[in-house]
């Protein structure tokens, strides 16, 4: 077949693909799994528009000036395939999974639920990074366990950082100030540890002197008894440290493996053991799964002050335990060369209250101050806007509000747990998106590079292209779209019902995108 009987609007398959581009089915396939070329699956099979890979060979993009998306993403194609822009600028865009951190030093210290990979984060490094100076600023607004900024440390970059989350803040600033731990005096700390919890715990005349937390509050006990005293002998342990790093790194052994031995798991989200079909944790060496630990985290350290040794002392690390929308620090705006970061989801996915646990236990949430975290928090929380009158877009995205507004008729009759409480969710969750644009376009340099890391989501049964969106308002305050990368082609886990692709109630497939973004000045 010659490609010139092909009709000039034809629908393609691969191989009638394949000869129009003059190369093979395998290449094709394999470009189309990557998203490197404007293609749409249709059940197992790739389909193609002859225009798309005409314009894509000839180096454009078609764009309909009436679309109300970014330019250059396309406006119809699939959830299953996002098709590439062009020749990707960050050649380095890995699989993103946070769980290749499990083995690596540092990143292992705490679990984490959401992030990504040291990996994915040195690849962008290594291509946007290549030629610069070691005086360029990273900036992650949501720093998670510090991914980014661990990476960034270790280069020699200033390291610049938001978060929210108490306990969240302790594990990611605990690993950037590795420089200034004595690993001696640490080591000596571990052994003093291990012998306080084998005198105390085998003498059943001693009891704690710490008590359960008062405001945390479980339906079902989180430690077996013999458990939670060993947990309150640890945390006296702590009370009596009077040296506040050595605290710290206390507190984020402890957090890290207090799950592992109570009654709850994650999977993902926190909930008892039995509800996962698994028996309670009676008793286990508490002191000894927390000094082994401590150990991992002694050899890390090491490790990580090899690793740096020579750098500037005068490189500049900074972690903020606060909301990235809040008031800018003094000096920095227009400080960072590079923001690398991943949002929460629109997936309601709800890290305060799965850190309960350690942020109670530890002593991390002040008291009564849940509900201004929630409040304060990036897309706040479904249950904290749900009840609320009807939420509006507090910037102009017709079709964005189009949607927002098809959700808020689903299931209209359960009120705010139906269409019209997660509307007000998805609402303040875009809104925020825009503030959140905004604030990085003050923090960045000019032509100063934003990599995001987001998915699509779907709330009661409906898909929302969450990047795509994301990028259209980016976009909106002066951004530009460079490129889209897929990082994931499948990815599970959302705790709402009716929601995933696992209830068989839509056909969409979850998947995790890398939006590449430019800054060009306010639009």
């Amino acid at each position: 077949m010659q490609a010139h009987l092909f009709g000039a609007d034809a629908v393609l398959n691969l191989s009638e693909a394949a000869i129009l581009l003059r190369v093979s089915e395998k290449t094709i396939g394999s470009m189309a799994r990557q998203g490197k070329l404007p293609c749409q699956r249709v059940g197992r099979e790739w389909r193609f528009l002859k225009p798309a890979l005409e314009g894509w060979l000839a180096g454009r993009t078609e764009v309909d000036e009436n679309a109300d998306v970014p330019a250059s993403l396309p406006v119809d194609a699939s959830t299953s395939t996002i098709a590439a822009l062009s020749e990707p600028a960050i050649s380095g865009c890995r699989d993103s999974a946070f769980t290749q951190n499990r083995g690596q030093p540092l990143h292992r210290w705490v679990p984490w639920i959401a992030g990504f990979s040291a990996s994915f984060v040195d690849g962008i490094f290594d291509s946007a990074l290549r030629d610069a100076p070691r005086d360029v600023t990273v900036l992650d607004p949501f720093a998670g366990v510090g991914t980014t900024l661990v990476q960034a440390l270790k280069r020699g970059y200033n390291v610049l950082g938001f978060e929210i989350n108490p306990y969240a803040h302790l594990a990611c600033n605990a690993k950037l100030n590795l420089r200034h731990y004595d690993v001696g005096e640490l080591r000596e700390k571990i052994d003093a540890f291990r012998q306080f919890m084998g005198h105390v715990v085998a003498d059943a005349l001693i009891e704690p002197l710490n008590q359960p937390p008062p405001k945390f509050i479980s339906r079902h006990p989180f430690f077996s008894q013999s458990i939670e005293r060993q947990v309150l002998f640890a945390l006296d342990f702590i009370a009596s440290e009077r040296t506040d790093w050595i605290a710290d790194l206390l507190r984020v052994a402890i957090g890290a493996q207090m799950v592992s031995f109570s009654n709850y798991t994650y999977e993902p989200s926190l909930g008892t053991r039995k509800a996962a079909g698994k028996s309670d944790i009676q008793d286990a060496d508490v002191g000894g799964i927390i000094a082994t630990k401590l150990e991992q985290m002694a050899d890390d350290i090491a490790e990580g002050q090899r690793d740096t040794l020579g750098f500037d002392h005068n490189q500049s690390v900074t972690v903020l335990n606060r909301s990235c929308l809040d008031e800018m620090p003094t000096g920095a705006a227009g400080s960072a060369s590079i923001v690398i970061t991943s949002p929460p989801y629109l997936n309601n996915y709800h890290y305060l209250r799965n850190t309960r646990p350690q942020l109670h236990w530890l002593g991390l949430m002040p008291e009564n101050q849940r509900r201004a975290l929630e409040e304060e928090s990036f897309g706040k929380y479904w249950q904290t806007v749900r009840c609320e009158a009807p939420i509006g877009l507090a910037f102009g995205y017709p079709r964005l509000a189009a949607q927002l507004d098809d959700l808020r008729q689903t299931n209209s009759e359960k009120g705010p747990y139906g269409g019209p409480g997660w509307s007000n969710y998805a609402a303040c969750y875009f809104n925020d998106t825009y503030r959140f644009c905004q604030r990085m376009g003050s923090f960045l340099r000019p032509d100063g590079l934003m990599v995001v890391v987001i998915g699509n989501n779907i709330l009661q049964g409906i898909e929302f292209q969450t990047d795509r969106y994301f990028a259209a308002i980016a976009e909106q305050v002066g951004f530009e779209t460079v490129n889209i990368h897929v990082v994931r082609e499948k990815r599970t886990g959302s705790s709402i019902i009716n929601s995933t692709t696992r209830v068989g109630k839509t056909s969409a497939i979850l998947y995790e995108t890398a939006l590449e973004l430019r800054w060009r000045g306010t639009a």
